[in-house]
């Protein structure tokens, strides 16, 4: 199946990451390999999953995964993040956080302001 054509021309913007594309019928899942956590965490990277919907992008990725076995400094699960998932054959835990207000915008949002999103969201759990 092709990307679609604005999903494709952010992938190569953010070329600086190394990113892990897989598909199936439903959404196409991008893998951030080594995704800076910043301080805060149990550690300072880890996989970060986005299940993207087919029709991005007027519908947006909503919640991330991250590697399992991840909690705050302290040993704690981070609040919204009690879930661990089997996603492409491996356990994630789920960060159930999402766009406040009206939630994803075509017309404003895309890849880029939904890394800014999860960097920010990450920032505030320290």
């Amino acid at each position: 199946m092709a990307l679609p054509s604005k999903l494709k021309r952010e992938l190569d913007e953010l070329a600086s990451y190394n990113i892990e594309v897989s598909e199936d019928s439903d959404f196409i899942y991008l893998v951030f390999n080594g995704f800076r956590l910043g301080s805060g965490y149990s550690a300072m990277a880890s996989d970060l999953l986005l299940k993207i919907p087919r029709s991005y992008p007027d519908a947006g990725p909503d919640m991330f995964w991250v590697d399992p076995n991840l909690t705050l400094a302290s040993g704690q699960i981070p609040q919204s993040a009690e879930s661990i998932e089997a996603i492409l054959g491996k356990q994630w835990r789920r960060f159930s956080w999402h766009r406040p207000g009206n939630g994803w915008n075509p017309t404003i949002d895309n890849l880029h302001s939904q890394i800014e999103f999860i960097q920010r969201r990450l920032r505030e759990m320290k």
